[in-house]
């Protein structure tokens, strides 16, 4: 079948996430420039590919494409199918998409996301959406088009939503994958010769990708744990490594790990670092990591075979809110760990939330002083929100059922209100973006830090990388 696989265009705001689960994540906008290879998309394309499915792959971050881009694209590619990723912030601008290619082709529109997963009632309600997958979406959209394909009935197909007559029907959850080597290697040639951009990588060009699914944490913002199941599941350290010899073979120097805590199983992260060794591979990397689940040996380890960048869900300074968010970590775990990483030469980055359960002007202050004492050499901060698939979604709408799916946010202003969070602190939904606000201004504008950033720059890749995000930085934070 002809199938178009497209990370969609948004209208209201831009780099707004799709392809990631998560709590607070600056409510779905990534801020400093960034912008992501939608790797989840790749997996998928790569899956119908070997199929034998005929694939276009259509990127809307690429060239800032408009929505009478896309559509134009569309209607010469005249495919059988659309897959969409989607989020709870962008699913209504999605559906409209969708809605308004379905009245100028035949084409059936397939939605896949944690919204969908949480919400699937609610997302088969609107027009524009004829399918939704829940959960892990590359073998449930592979069954539905071979399907099609084959003249069977799609709506036997376990992990969907439909609608028929007028009713919408889910179906039975589909099986997780397990073990994960049996997903193939995502076909980098979609997005040959793009340039997506991340302040944090140094050397081009750059992907990303994924070893690992699911997290340790129990976080209560985070829907990870609802979404890929309680039991963490990981590639394979062999796996892995062929798939980085892939990548250096095609010219690649850095690889950005999307997983949600690379260093979960450290015997695997000893596997893969002796393994890039060994095969003496030019890459340089950046990953995400969970505070206690490294100690300095395994950073040392890590630092020799090209980790230069760690990210770290710190969250907060104050222990109570850590405690009242369910992180699991101790503040004085997150402060050795920071000293670690300086200690062996790898550069830190820290996210952090505002607007959390319990959050008063003084726990933020508390947050404040954490982090010009810890000294990440950057930092991302969002609102606390509540998202479809977790505890604190829950808690608003037993208090506040207005909020409904959770979809309604203007997406005009991302990351310059809060959403809800009066339920959970002291602070209101203005107050909450000030502070956000606040903390980058208290960070990123003291004089030290500026000349210290500029002390590091080395290459003109790194003026384009200050540049970028600095301007975004300055420009968001005033």
């Amino acid at each position: 079948m002809k199938v178009v696989v497209l990370n969609p265009p948004s209208r209201y705001a831009k780099n707004v996430v799709r392809d990631v689960l998560y709590g607070c994540w600056c409510k779905g906008r990534r801020i400093a420039s960034a912008r992501y290879p939608p790797l989840s998309l790749l997996y998928i394309a790569t899956v119908l590919k070997e199929e034998g499915h005929k694939v276009e792959f259509l990127d809307s971050q690429i060239g800032d494409k408009k929505l009478d881009d896309i559509k134009e694209k569309i209607k010469k590619k005249k495919p059988e199918v659309i897959v969409v990723s989607t989020s709870t912030m962008t699913y209504n601008e999605d559906a409209e998409t969708l809605k308004e290619i379905k009245e100028e082709i035949d084409v059936i529109t397939m939605a896949f996301g944690s919204h969908v997963t949480f919400r699937p009632q609610d997302s088969l309600k609107r027009e524009g959406v004829d399918i939704i997958v829940m959960r892990e979406p590359e073998y449930i959209i592979r069954d539905v088009i071979n399907s099609m394909e084959n003249g069977k009935d799609f709506r036997e197909v376990r992990g969907i939503g439909y609608k028929e007559n007028g009713k919408v029907r889910i179906n039975p959850p589909y099986p997780f994958i397990d073990p994960l080597d049996e997903l193939p290697i995502p076909d980098r040639s979609y997005i040959a010769n793009v340039e997506y951009f991340n302040p944090l990588v140094k050397r081009l060009p750059w992907t990303t990708a994924l070893t690992s699914r699911g997290c340790p944490g129990r976080c209560n913002f985070c829907t990870s744990p609802s979404f890929y199941g309680t039991v963490f599941r990981f590639r394979s350290a062999e796996n892995v490594l062929l798939e980085l010899e892939y990548l250096s073979e095609m010219g690649y120097k850095e690889i950005f790990f999307r997983d949600e805590t690379f260093t979960a199983n450290r015997k695997r992260v000893e596997e893969i670092c002796k393994g890039i060794l060994e095969r003496d591979l030019d890459l340089t990397w950046i990953c995400n990591a969970r505070v206690g689940t490294v100690n300095k040996d395994i950073l040392e380890l890590m630092k020799k075979a090209g980790c230069h960048y760690i990210k770290f869900g710190v969250e907060s300074g104050s222990q109570k809110i850590l405690d009242n968010i369910n992180k699991g970590i101790k503040v004085e775990m997150t402060r050795k760990t920071f000293k670690w990483c300086k200690e062996v030469g790898i550069d830190t980055h820290a996210h952090l939330m505002v607007g959390c359960i319990g959050e008063t002007w003084e726990t933020i202050n508390e947050t404040i002083k954490f982090i010009r004492e810890i000294e990440p050499t950057t930092i991302t901060c969002g609102a606390f929100t509540p998202y479809p698939g977790t505890k604190v979604f829950e808690m608003v709408e037993k208090e506040r059922p207005e909020i409904g799916d959770g979809s309604g946010c203007d997406l005009s202003k991302l990351h310059i209100t809060g959403y809800y969070n009066e339920i959970f602190c002291d602070l209101s939904e203005e107050e909450v973006g000030e502070a956000v606000k606040k903390i980058y201004r208290s960070f990123y504008l003291r004089p030290s830090y500026i000349l210290k950033t500029l002390a590091r720059i080395r290459s003109l890749n790194d003026i384009r990388r200050v540049m970028f995000a600095g301007l975004d930085i300055l420009f968001f934070s005033l």
